[in-house]
């Protein structure tokens, strides 16, 4: 029987600029980093991608709230850093959920939305919010 699953991550895309570097300016060891042409399974990236992500989540209940959250307090104490990487390292912020719904009516669906704080902080940084949900 498949349950809902899920993860929020924060990422700074662009065209051409090196992730290790941002990982040194901003002193956070990113979960994970694309580079634009590597060979990705089932994918060939576009863009170089710095990400920081929470744990995948599986379970009947998942909370975009608590886990957007989450990852905001990581990142919020960055938040002059970050301003400083967009113009530096020529990258836009973005704030991505990715979700698994199960079809089984039996679970919960997801709980979908942001805190004012994460919201603000989010409005401050000039980041943008992508949500994929995919069918389990």
């Amino acid at each position: 029987m498949e349950t809902n699953e899920g993860r929020v991550y924060f990422a700074l895309d662009g065209d051409d600029f090196d992730p290790d570097k941002v990982t040194e300016f901003l002193g956070i060891e990113p979960t994970s980093i694309t580079r634009k042409g590597s060979k990705v399974p089932g994918i060939l990236p576009r863009i170089n991608s710095w990400e920081l992500s929470t744990e995948n989540i599986v379970n009947n209940y998942i909370d975009i709230y608590e886990m957007s959250a989450e990852i905001v307090n990581k990142i919020k104490p960055k938040k002059n850093l970050i301003l400083q990487a967009k113009e530096i390292f020529n990258v836009s912020p973005r704030l991505e959920v990715v979700l698994w719904i199960s079809m089984n009516e039996e679970h919960s669906t997801p709980a979908i939305g942001f805190d004012a704080e994460t919201i603000g902080f989010l409005g401050e940084i000039g980041a943008f919010v992508d949500i994929d949900a995919y069918k389990h």
